[in-house]
Parts: structure tokens; sequence; C-alpha cells
């Protein structure tokens, strides 16, 4: 068999990307006030006390022309966490101008398969990594396909990447987190932007309202599938899911008082899929069709007083819609779920001793979702499931009801020890949960309906520790235990079980931050993770009533990442990224270690930037392992449904082959007038028109391979005015 290419029917496919700017990209805390004169981030060795100094930036290479102080806390972080200003991030390459996409660019996270949102942050799988929007989860960080953010990146003051071992103030999730920041509208005149290309447009806009009051606007819609209709891309959904999506945000901000303000925020976001292949034979037509909404509405109250001490509450509400549409021949699988969602944040800080800051908050959020299913027993696939692309779906089918109530109260306590060259954070959570399912068995007939209810409680001590050797040299260590609830459409009896826990992991990483010289750095991280009492797919034929899943499965991951960074030097700026680790997993205690079905063991990524004048020139180098597959070693034809079946070999014994991708971005920035700036770019992805394989692709006999790759070399011009 051939290889199948996407070449001809993705000829403008508007994947852009940018390029850097010349400023700091990382920075250890975010304020209000001026950009400091050597930002820092989690890694770095320098830690900023209770009166921490910082220099406003005058220019691209941070020349200062004042100094200010800034009386308070010191800002709290996580030891591995990434921290950047969005502003800065929105146009390092690869972003495509979202700011958010910036992690994609970061270690410790694995290269998401084409036209997927996944993130793989540690080995974790993409569901167990949490998302956050001043502390309010959210369902998705990206609209399907992972083009766009699903929070406009103009409303964002900074964005945050944890792979793992963060503190006792956030839970619920065995993997990873990433944190936005709504910005501060802090001055008293009206902001403007709008952004257009071949992929979306979208616009934002501030303004104050009175003395104390300040409003901003953003809205994003995009067009993609339009494009590709409008360049005659015949047969593209055949291996790409064609995105439709939009989002809205607004923000209300109150200034009460003094260092007193209360915050009104509201997100939405709405995206969907579609995706057809058609066969000669009707019953071999395939399609998918997805959806998926989410809006949250948000009080934010904070408080600084005189002491120093703070006080953040965050009550907030929310509904989540999902749907999912699979058909192979006649053969169905419909998934929809519908959440109600509410939760409380709030924590005081105060400082309870010359070198301690004691942390105490409580983290609430509780769902109430209502699900139905029908169709076959395999569709969605679950990791760890031995598929293959294109496989008819067996022909057991089922249907169910249920609804499902998770409610978690977590208090926790934090202490910040600060003696000189060590700062040691030990945290404790403790995680309860309240979780029911509104049927322990199948419906049968009129059979009543009987319940399933558990309480459960998880402790999670936590500790993170830094010690400096030296101006230039400093040791970094965290570990800590973490747990998360079932997810709500595991709790069906008939496709999953009522009876199901929470899963836990544990986390450790111990790093070394370098200052090689004044603008260039070098952070080497190790890190682990075990995790247990996962839910996996009962082995057996005929597992027993009730109990589709069992919560037996386990694994572990660990490796080493280093990150090498350039800061603004002569109008360059770049970084090296390198990522080299193992995911494995075992779905019962006595079955074999099999490799993660994302595991990948070497990532890369390159970006360099270079500002001649106006003109900016930037490119992106990005290697990674392939995936891996199972591989089909034989076939036999199946009578009663007149198909070949496959037959698999050993599990994850091969994988696609590896990928690598070069991208350029040219722009240039034009000032109108003195308030007027509009910036036009010319980007290249895939410059190299390398073939990438995205995945395997077998014959309807399962005698012939072959590869489905992904983009070819694609241009694609845009242009963003700010007013």
């Amino acid at each position: 068999m051939s290889t199948t290419s996407l070449s001809g029917r993705l000829l403008l496919a508007p994947l852009t990307a940018s390029i850097f700017i010349s400023g700091v990209v990382r920075a250890r805390s975010e304020t209000d006030g001026p950009v400091p004169q050597k930002p820092e981030n989690s890694n770095s060795v320098v830690q900023p006390s209770a009166s921490a100094r910082m220099s406003a930036a005058t220019g691209a290479n941070g020349a200062n022309s004042s100094e200010i102080v800034v009386r308070g806390l010191r800002p709290r972080h996580d030891a591995f966490e990434e921290k950047l200003r969005a502003e800065q991030a929105r146009e390092v390459s690869g972003t495509q101008g979202d700011p958010v996409k910036i992690i994609e660019n970061l270690p410790g996270l694995a290269r998401a398969p084409f036209g997927s949102d996944q993130l793989v942050l540690w080995g974790a799988a993409p569901e167990d990594t949490r998302f956050y929007v001043d502390g309010v989860e959210i369902p998705q960080l990206f609209h399907g396909s992972g083009i766009r953010s699903t929070v406009n990146g103009d409303l964002l003051q900074s964005v945050a990447l944890t792979p793992g071992a963060y503190g006792a103030d956030f839970g619920r999730g065995i993997g990873g987190m990433v944190r936005l920041e709504t910005r501060e509208f802090a001055d008293d005149r009206m902001h403007a932007n709008v952004d257009v290309s071949t992929l979306d447009g979208s616009a934002f806009v501030s303004a104050p309202v009175g003395e104390r009051l300040r409003v901003g606007l953003a809205a994003r819609y995009g067009w993609l599938d339009r494009t590709l209709a409008a360049v005659n891309t015949a047969n593209v959904t055949d291996y790409f899911a064609i995105p439709r999506y939009q989002d809205y945000q607004a923000k209300v901000q109150l200034r009460l008082r003094k260092k007193e303000s209360l915050d009104l925020v509201m997100l939405a976001s709405a995206d969907a899929l579609s995706q057809n292949v058609l066969n000669v034979d009707p019953a071999r037509n395939r399609s998918l069709a997805t959806s998926n909404t989410f809006e949250r509405v948000y009080l934010r109250y904070r408080r600084t007083l005189d002491d120093g001490s703070s006080v953040d509450v965050v009550p907030w509400i929310g509904r989540d819609t999902s749907h999912y549409n699979a058909h192979f021949g006649s053969n169905p699988a419909d998934l929809d779920q519908n959440s109600l969602r509410w939760g409380l944040r709030a924590e005081h800080r105060s400082h309870i001793a010359a070198v301690a800051t004691l942390a105490l908050g409580i983290d609430m959020a509780g769902t109430r979702a209502r699900l139905s299913r029908d169709g076959s027993l395999t569709i969605p696939a679950r990791e760890g499931d031995t598929t293959v692309f294109g496989q008819p779906p067996g022909d057991d089918t089922n249907t169910d009801t249920w609804s499902a109530l998770i409610l978690n109260v977590a208090p926790y306590a934090s202490l910040d020890f600060d003696w000189g060259p060590l700062t040691l954070t030990p945290g404790l959570r403790f995680d309860g949960y309240l979780l029911e399912a509104s049927r322990s068995t199948p419906r049968v007939g009129q059979t009543p309906s009987i319940g399933q209810s558990t309480l459960q409680a998880e402790f999670e001590p936590r500790l993170s520790a830094r010690l400096r050797l030296s101006q230039r040299v400093a040791l970094l260590a965290a570990a800590g235990l973490y747990s998360q609830p079932p997810a709500p459409q595991d709790l069906s009896a008939v496709f999953g079980t009522p009876t199901l826990g929470p899963e836990t992991a544990m986390h450790a990483s111990l790093g070394e931050s370098i200052d090689v010289t004044d603008s260039l750095s070098a952070v080497v991280t190790g890190f682990g993770r075990s995790i247990n009492h996962l839910a996996a797919r009962d082995p057996a034929a005929t597992p027993k009533l009730a109990n589709a899943l069992l919560q037996s499965g386990d694994g572990r991951s660990y490796g080493v990442q280093i990150f090498l960074r350039q800061r603004p030097w002569r109008g360059f700026f770049g970084w090296v990224a390198c990522t080299i680790s193992r995911s494995e997993r075992r779905n019962t205690p006595g079955s074999s270690v099999r490799l993660f079905d994302y595991d990948e063991p070497h990532v890369l990524t390159v970006v360099g930037s270079k500002e001649l004048g106006s003109w900016k020139l930037g490119v992106r180098f990005r290697y990674a392992s392939g995936a891996p597959r199972t591989p089909v070693v034989g076939a036999f034809y199946d009578e009663k449904d007149d198909v070949f079946q496959p037959v698999f070999g050993a599990h994850s014994s091969v994988r696609l082959p590896a990928f690598w991708q070069l991208d350029a971005r040219v722009d240039r920035s034009i000032a109108l007038n003195d308030s007027t700036l509009l910036n036009i770019y010319l980007e290249v992805l895939n410059v190299t028109n390398h073939s990438n394989g995205e995945e395997f692709s077998y014959s309807s006999d399962y005698t012939r391979r072959g590869v489905i790759a992904g983009l070819p070399v694609v241009g694609v011009a845009g242009a963003r005015l700010e007013l």
C-alpha cells in the first residue's frame, strides 16, 4: 500500500506560527508595576524578598530609567513552574499569535498528534492535566484540533506551566497543570486590538467607565472550514477533522478601596469537529462529529492588608456540554454529557515570623453530570486498547442513561520558610470526595433505580525546596501525593463501574539551575511519577455485572529535561528545550508492563529570533520520537460481518516514524501614528516539505500498511492592528 499524503488536500491549511520579540519571555512573578530588569523564572537563583526591588524596562534590551520598591509577601510559585508574560509569549515562534500555545515549546511536554488538542506532561494522560483561569477550572485549554486556545490571549496577563510536583493549593489532578491569569486594566484610556488571519478573526477592547470601573470584552470566531472550502481542498476530512470554533470573554474590574478589588469575569467557548471517510462499500463509510461548549462566571475578591497579608476569594459556577457521535457503517457510538459545575477557592496569606509565611485555604468543586450513551462498547477507545486506524468496531452494543455527582472539599495549608540561601515550603492538603452514581446496576425493565454513594478521603503531603549554592547556582526539589476523582462517564453501570474511587499518584523531581552568564541560563531537571488505582477495562470476556472497569491499573513515568535559554542579547533571543523520558502502564497487577500510548522518548525544540530594526526573523525546529503502535501481523475473514479482522502482535512494539519539522517567519511592525501599530507577517510551516508520518493505515485485508502524512509546506499571511 503506497504512502497516503495530505499534500494537495491541505494546500493552504492556515496553521500560523509566530516569531520571537526581543524581550523577557519568562518572569518569576507578575505585578502591575514595571517589568523587572532581570526577570526571574521559577528555576532562577535569585529569590525576591518581602521588599523586592524592581526596575522599569525602557527598551528591548532592558535598559533602566527608574527604580521602585514593591512591599508585600513574596509571590507564591511552584518549584518547577514556567511562567511567561502573555504579551511577549504571543510572538514566540509556534504560538500562531496565541500566547497560551507557548507551552508547546517548553520542556516536559510531548508533541501532540497532528490535529489534536492533547497535552501530555511528564508522561501523564491528557485527561489528568488541569487548566485554570484565575484559579477557576475549565475543561478545555484548546479548541478542537489544538489550533487556538479557548481564552483570548488579549485578556491574559500571564501563562504558567507546571508539569508536576506542584503545591498544596491545587489538586484533583494526578498530572500537571496550566494556569492563566487575566489582565488588570490599569490605565485611563481605551485600548483595542483586531487580529485577522485565514485561520480566524478576533477583537478585544477595554475602557474605563468612571473612576473605579474598568471593562474589557474579547471575542474570536474561526473560519478555517470556509478557508479550506474556498481553496477546493477535496477530501480533507478523510484525515483531518475540520474545527469550527468561537469564544467570548468579558471582565468587569471594580476598585473598591486602596489595595482592594472585585472582578466579575465571564468565559464562553464552543467548538465542533466533523470528519467523513467515504468508501465504495457504504457499509464501510465512517463519520465522526464532536461538539464541546463551556461557560464560566466567577467573582474574584482580592485585598492586601496594611501588614502585607492578603485575602483572595473566588466563587464560580458554570456549565459544560459535550457530544460525541461516531459511525462505522451502521454501527453507532453516541456519548452525550451535560454538567453543572460550581466551586469556591479562598486563601489567606500572612507573615507569622520574619522568615515564614503561612497560607491557609479551601478549594471546593462540585459536578452534577447527566449522561447518555448508546452503541459500541469499545468506542470511544480508552488508553491501552488494542486498535488500528480504520478497524470496524465489534457488533456488541448497549445503551445507558445515568447521572453522577462528584463533590470535593479540600482544606489546605502551606508554610513558606526563607532562611537565607534555603527556601523550604511544606504543605498539606486534605481531599474529601463524595461520589454518587444514579444506578449501581444496569436498568432492567421497570427495575427501580438504586444509587451508589461513596465517601473517601486522601491526605496529600507536599514539599518543595530551593538551595542557593552561589549567586549563579541553585538546587531545586519537589515531591508530593496527588489524587483525582473518576470521570462521570466511567460511573455508568453498563459501560463502566459505579463504585470507582479516586486515582492516586506520587510526584518527585530534582533539578539544578545555572546562570551561565547574565543572559544565558540552563536548567536540568530529573522527574518521576508513579500512578495507582487507574481505571482500566476488565480483560475478561464476560466482565461481572456493573464492573466493566477495574481500578487495578498502575503506571510510571520518569526522565530528564534540559532547558537552555538565551535572554535578549544584541537583538537575539532563543532557547533549546529537550526532554528524554519513558512512560509505562499495566491494566492489572499480573499483566505485563507496556508502553503508554503517548510515550515519546525524545522531544527536542529549538527556537530563535533576531530583531533587525522594524523587521523580525524567527525559526523553530522540532523533533519527536514516533508514538507507539501495536502492529498487525495477520488477519482472518469474519463471515458474519463480511470483513477481515486483524491479528495483533506484541502491544506497542512498533513506533510511528519520528517527526521533525522546520518553521520560519518574517514580520514587520509599522507605526501608523503615536497610538496605532500594524504588524504584518508571512509564516512558512514545514519549510523543507518533509513528509511526517502521523498514523499507520492498512488495506481492507490488512496485508499492506501505509503511512498517513501530515502537513506539506504551507505559507500563511496575517495582520494585527493595535489601537
